[in-house]
C-alpha cells in the first residue's frame, strides 16, 4: 500500500470516509443520536477537519482514498476561528449543544505542551482489518520520531487504547465523560529519539 498526502480536493471524499468508518462508536451515538442525522452533518463537520488538517497539520490516506489519518501540528495552541461557532450552530442544528459541550471537554483534556495531534484515524468500513491503520500510524510515527516531536491522540474505545498502547501511546489523565457515559481516552506518545 502507498502513502499520499491529501489534497484539498481530497476533502469531501475524506470527509464521507470519516463519516462512516466512525457511525458506530459511543462517541457519535452521543453526538448525534440518529444515523440518518450523522450522515448529513457528520461529512460537513469533518470534510472541514480534514481541510483545516491540510492547512496546519498532515492528512495521510492511501491512492483510493479507503484510509486516512488527520493530524495538527500542535508546536503552538492554535486560536480558534471566530466564525466557528456558528457554523457549528448552523450545521448541527438541534445537535449543537452535545458538539459545544464535547468540543469544550475535549479542548480542556487536551495537553499544552508542543506535539502532533491525531484527531482522526479511520478507515473504510468494509476495508477495516487489513492493515492500513498501522501502515498510516506506522508512518506517521516514523516521521515525528525524525522531527522528534510527540503525539498526542484520543481512543474512542477499550480496543483503540489497546491498539495505542501497543504503538508506545500510554493513557494521558482521566477518560472524557459526558453524562456518565466515557467516550474517549487521551493518549500520549513520546517521541523515539533518534541514535
Amino acid at each position: 500500500m502507498q502513502i499520499v498526502l491529501a489534497t484539498e480536493s481530497d476533502a469531501p471524499a475524506l470527509g464521507e470516509l470519516i463519516t462512516e468508518s466512525f457511525r458506530d462508536l459511543d462517541l457519535t451515538g452521543w453526538l448525534v443520536d440518529d444515523l440518518e442525522d450523522w450522515r448529513k452533518i457528520g461529512p460537513h463537520y469533518l470534510e472541514r477537519e480534514v481541510r483545516d488538517a491540510i492547512a496546519c497539520g498532515v492528512v495521510y490516506t492511501l491512492p483510493d482514498l479507503s484510509a486516512a489519518l488527520v493530524a495538527f501540528d500542535h508546536a503552538v495552541e492554535p486560536e480558534p476561528a471566530p466564525e466557528r461557532e456558528s457554523w457549528l450552530r448552523d450545521l448541527t442544528g438541534p445537535y449543537f449543544e452535545r458538539f459545544a459541550r464535547f468540543e469544550a471537554a475535549f479542548l480542556s483534556a487536551h495537553p499544552h505542551q508542543s506535539h502532533y495531534y491525531g484527531a482522526y484515524l479511520a478507515v473504510r468500513p468494509t476495508e477495516q482489518n487489513n492493515g492500513a491503520a498501522s501502515l498510516l500510524l506506522n508512518h506517521h510515527h516514523q516521521v515525528l520520531d525524525e522531527l522528534g516531536r510527540d503525539a498526542y491522540g484520543e481512543a474512542s474505545s477499550r480496543r483503540l487504547v489497546d491498539f495505542f498502547g501497543s504503538r508506545d501511546y500510554t493513557p494521558l489523565g482521566l477518560p472524557v465523560v459526558l453524562d456518565g457515559q466515557e467516550l474517549l481516552q487521551p493518549m500520549w506518545r513520546t517521541a523515539r529519539r533518534p541514535g
